[in-house]
């Protein structure tokens, strides 16, 4: 059979009207307005333990959340085992609950954004399809918003129209995705993007900031820009991790940077002390120390950073190496988009890009797959504690009121750049 191309890109989002069993046996089923996403973290973790594996050395940042985003929309055109192996890794529950969740997203978000100017998260999807292809009529009104007509003959305008969408959606982080290459051959172009930003809720002033040693490694030193407070933050530390944790709010106290700063003395292990905590990173080890972190005062030392990050050829074989396989062969199933079923992933690429200052942070993220037909009271305040980022750390930036992790980082060497 002779396979077409489906290019696939993503950055997040979500939709809306629903015409009644598309997608699942129950499209119209309803969920409460603030659905709990918790259940996705060991995703996020899996994914940042496949793209650092103990060799790697440089920078790292990434959105799981925009990734998890994007499978969820070739889950919804997926079948059989194709489906089951998606809602095996994206730990999702059943198409009916997964495409409630989808809308509740986008309406919670929507309102969230209408009702506050303290953060900015902005989430969209398009679905860019060939004018050739047909797709079944049930699609577009399951999603309205996202389905949008191309030709992709015209492969350099195509690519411009997708491109720009991101930059929008982006604030310019991101402002170019897919090149005309990319979606020579494509027939669909699935598109979700994400950008955060968030002023921290306890500032840093900007004559605080001063030149300070960062050690990349114990005998290696760097100057760089270490901004200073001292302040309330909860903070604790977590022997399972092996490692200090320290909460960062953002104003409006809806999302976070938790900070998971190791422990610098690990006795009776090679590995490195960021090496050792991720590798006992899991679900449980995070929830753990995160509930039971306790307010007090600190003396905060952190550096001011940009990091950009790229993952092509390595997003969909690390899918693949956590059980999403048939998706990227011939033995794709994506016959809920084209009863046909001649669509495979062949392609996947990631961008993100974050940015650390005295007043806050700005993120966002973009992902493509490229698819083919084919303290006690009464007792003296304790002392201040310090926590000082001067050796390699991880950091995780949460929406707390869906318990999601929206970003996730690791900064080893302040001149090297994401690798």
């Amino acid at each position: 059979m002779t396979r077409l191309r489906l290019s696939a890109v993503f950055l997040v989002a979500l939709a809306s009207v629903v015409s009644p069993q598309c997608i699942s046996n129950n499209d119209k089923l309803s969920l409460p307005l603030t659905p709990d996403l918790e259940h996705i973290t060991p995703f996020s973790l899996d994914l940042l333990k496949e793209f650092n594996p103990p060799t790697t050395k440089g920078n790292f940042f990434f959105s799981p959340y925009s990734i998890w985003n994007a499978l969820v929309l070739a889950y919804f055109g997926s079948a059989r085992q194709t489906r089951q192996q998606l809602q095996d890794v994206l730990r999702l529950s059943d198409p009916s609950n997964t495409l409630a969740t989808y809308k509740a997203l986008e309406r919670l978000y929507e309102e969230r954004q209408a009702n506050t100017s303290e953060y900015v998260i902005d989430l969209a999807n398009k679905i860019y399809v060939d004018d050739d292809l047909t797709i079944r009529d049930c699609i577009r009104e399951v999603l309205p918003k996202e389905v949008q007509k191309v030709d992709f003959r015209k492969a350099n305008e195509a690519a411009a129209t997708i491109n720009n969408f991101v930059k929008e959606k982006t604030r310019g982080k991101i402002p170019t995705l897919v090149s005309g290459n990319d979606v020579a051959s494509a027939v669909m172009v699935l598109v979700n993007a994400a950008y955060f930003k968030g002023l921290w809720k306890s500032a840093f002033k900007p004559t605080n900031t001063l030149k300070k040693n960062f050690y990349p490694t114990p005998d290696k030193s760097i100057l760089v820009d270490m901004m200073n407070q001292e302040a309330k933050f909860k903070i604790g530390d977590s022997n399972d991790l092996r490692a200090t944790v320290l909460e960062m709010p953002y104003k409006g106290d809806a999302a976070s940077m938790f900070v998971l700063l190791p422990f610098k003395n690990i006795k009776g292990t090679s590995a490195t002390p960021l090496d050792t905590m991720l590798q006992r990173l899991t679900k449980d080890s995070f929830s753990a120390i995160v509930k039971n972190l306790t307010q007090q005062k600190v003396i905060l030392n952190f550096p001011k950073f940009k990091l950009e990050h790229k993952i092509t050829g390595e997003l969909t074989e690390t899918l693949h190496r956590l059980g999403i396989k048939d998706l990227f062969t011939n033995a794709s199933d994506l016959s809920n988009f084209d009863p046909a079923g001649r669509l495979f992933v062949s392609k996947g690429i990631h961008k993100a890009v974050v940015e650390v200052t005295e007043e806050g942070t700005a993120a966002a993220a973009a992902t493509a797959l490229i698819v083919e037909i084919t303290s006690v009271f009464g007792l003296p305040p304790p002392p201040p504690r310090f926590f000082t980022c001067d050796h390699p750390f991880a950091f995780v930036i949460t929406d707390k009121v869906t318990n999601n992790i929206l970003f996730m980082g690791i900064f080893r060497d302040p001149n090297g750049t994401a690798m």
